[in-house]
């Protein structure tokens, strides 16, 4: 997939708010993902984008408006709005979306340096422990539950197996296809193609498969093989694909 001009450092997302206090309203929802050479935001209107909204706004380091436009001129279906922050320098970033009854979704943005980790976020509090007895020996130390051992392994091929899915974010002339697996997830950007090729997807050569994903080189052909098949069974019926080293192609 081409990619131009581009700042790699993440996107930290604020805290969602209304411009005034309104009953009924709900909240913005915003979601983060990157890969290497491309990135983007995702955000979900709480209601009808068609209904209401008026302009979105995006205003950038000093305040200064860097995009401006309808909110319909921007709704991927009623409800969502991708930006590619991609291009966006490092600094700190602000989202207005307005309605016609003069209130308005905001959203502050950070956008980091390459190489600098976004701050964790914070973990919830743990409950308390509701599992089996942990047995000890005479020194303290806690015996292994073979049972319980051989029961988590099972449970977790099984989850292996049926529990993987993929998601779709974006649409047909681009977006990322994000494979699931348990607390696995490995996003795959595609394009929109010309000629007998309709839609390309772009993967991890094996060179990069493992510092790209984190997962072992040995999983890569069953991961790639179920994205092909899965993404053919639920979007692209009709067409065959070729799998290469560097993309999945869909064609006809």
């Amino acid at each position: 997939m081409a990619g131009g001009e581009g700042f790699e450092g993440a996107i930290v997302l604020g805290h969602a708010t209304l411009s005034e206090t309104l009953a009924g309203v709900g909240d913005l929802a915003a979601r983060f993902v990157r890969y290497p050479g491309s990135q983007q935001v995702t955000f979900w209107l709480p209601q009808d984008g068609y209904t209401g909204y008026s302009t979105f706004r995006i205003l950038g380091p000093g305040g200064a408006v860097i995009d401006e436009a309808d909110v319909t001129a921007r709704l991927n279906g009623r409800v969502q709005i991708l930006i590619d922050t991609f291009p966006w320098p490092p600094g700190p970033y602000r989202i207005e979306i307005h309605h016609t009854d003069g209130w308005c979704h905001v959203l502050p943005l950070e956008k980091l340096e390459a190489g600098i980790a976004p701050p964790p976020e914070p973990q919830p509090a743990p409950e308390p422990s509701t599992g089996p007895i942990v047995y000890r020996d005479g020194f303290g130390n806690s015996l292994p539950d073979e049972d319980l051992e051989l029961r988590a392994r099972v449970l977790g091929r099984m989850v292996s197996q049926f529990g993987r899915h993929l998601e779709f974010d974006g649409n047909a002339r681009a977006g990322t296809i994000i494979y699931s697996d348990g607390d696995i997830r490995i996003p795959f950007p595609h394009e929109m193609c010309a000629g007998r090729v309709h839609i390309s997807v772009d993967l991890p050569t094996p060179q990069r498969w493992e510092s790209v994903t984190g997962r072992p080189i040995a999983e890569r052909d069953a991961i790639i093989a179920f994205v092909a098949a899965e993404t053919q069974r639920q979007k692209a019926s009709s067409w065959a694909y070729e799998i290469y080293d560097d993309r999945i192609d869909f064609v006809s």
